[in-house]
Order: C-alpha cells, then sequence, then structure tokens
C-alpha cells in the first residue's frame, strides 16, 4: 500500500510506552520498501493509560524520532497531534475565535514545503519548528492541551474544556 502513496499519514492508537520500540519496528516493517523516499507525517501522541495520559519521557528520543529510526530513506514529520477532533473539523477557527488555527509541524528541513502543502490543504496555517527532534516538543503541547481538555487526566484540576487552540499570534 505504502508504494502507492506519496504522503503516508500514521495514525494508529497511540502507542503502548512500554513496547513502543517494538511496536514501532513492526509498523515500520510491514510498509515495507514501499515507504522508500516517501514523505510520512506521524500524528500519534505516545501517552501512558488512564488516567495520567502522561508521555513516558524516560529521558529518551519521541516516537516521531524513532520512527524516523526506523525508516531511515523516509522524510518523517510531526503534526497534527496537539489539536483536539473539534479543531480537525474546524481549522477555520470557527469554533474558537474565527481565525484560522495554526499547525505546528516537524521534520527534515530539505521536504518541508510538500508538508506545509498537506497541512495547508487540511486548512490550518502551518507553521514550521525544525527538525525532528522538535517533535518531543509538539508531544509535550498535545499532552498539556489533552490535560486541560478531559476531565480527570494528569495531574491538574483544570479543564478548559475542548474547544481552546495553542496559536501562534504575530504582529502585523
Amino acid at each position: 500500500m505504502a508504494a502507492l502513496a506519496q504522503v503516508l499519514i500514521l495514525s494508529t492508537p497511540s502507542w503502548d510506552p512500554p513496547k513502543q520500540r517494538e511496536q514501532i519496528k513492526a509498523m515500520a516493517a510491514s510498509l515495507g520498501p514501499g515507504a522508500k523516499g516517501k514523505l510520512l507525517i506521524d500524528v500519534i501522541n505516545g501517552l501512558n493509560a488512564w488516567p495520567s495520559l502522561a508521555l513516558d519521557w524516560a529521558g529518551g528520543p519521541s516516537s516521531s524520532e524513532i520512527v524516523q529510526e526506523e525508516l531511515p530513506e523516509t522524510a518523517v514529520y510531526k503534526a497534527f497531534s496537539t489539536v483536539g477532533v473539534e479543531q480537525m473539523t474546524a481549522p477555520d477557527g470557527s469554533l474558537i475565535n474565527g481565525q484560522q488555527l495554526t499547525m505546528l509541524f516537524a521534520g527534515p528541513a530539505e521536504k518541508k514545503d510538500a508538508v506545509a502543502a498537506v497541512v495547508a490543504g487540511a486548512g490550518f496555517q502551518p507553521r514550521y519548528v525544525g527538525p525532528i527532534r522538535y517533535a518531543r516538543n509538539l508531544d509535550a503541547i498535545a499532552e498539556l492541551w489533552i490535560h486541560l481538555s478531559i476531565p480527570g487526566a494528569g495531574e491538574t484540576p483544570e479543564c478548559w474544556g475542548r474547544n481552546f487552540h495553542f496559536q501562534v499570534v504575530e504582529k502585523l
């Protein structure tokens, strides 16, 4: 299947942090040689089980970095992981403030324009943040969004509801 696509979207149930490496290896093997030279956008947040829904930091790489290690001839990016389903259906910001929503993404600089086109095609304003190492930061933003949007998730008693977005704001 991968051979037929120009862009692959990796969207599965969350990785099980203790088994993350072996799950990623199996996923990479399942793509086969068809993933070579393709763009792969990882949208997965590798969180622990309820109620912590926390990232398994352990000082190691993000799941996106491990995917890149397993698929060295594939350009791996992290995107679409810092928003809820509500924002995915309304990237125009109509559920929040009416301003087009920003989508941060990380990955190799060489093909960032192609990924920016995918992000823009989904209706978001693409903002490249740097190499795949910055997937760690995007994972942290996703964890914070999840903890603030789901009552009882994480360690905060705060619940902002689900209609908010971490937005890049610039002076015009």
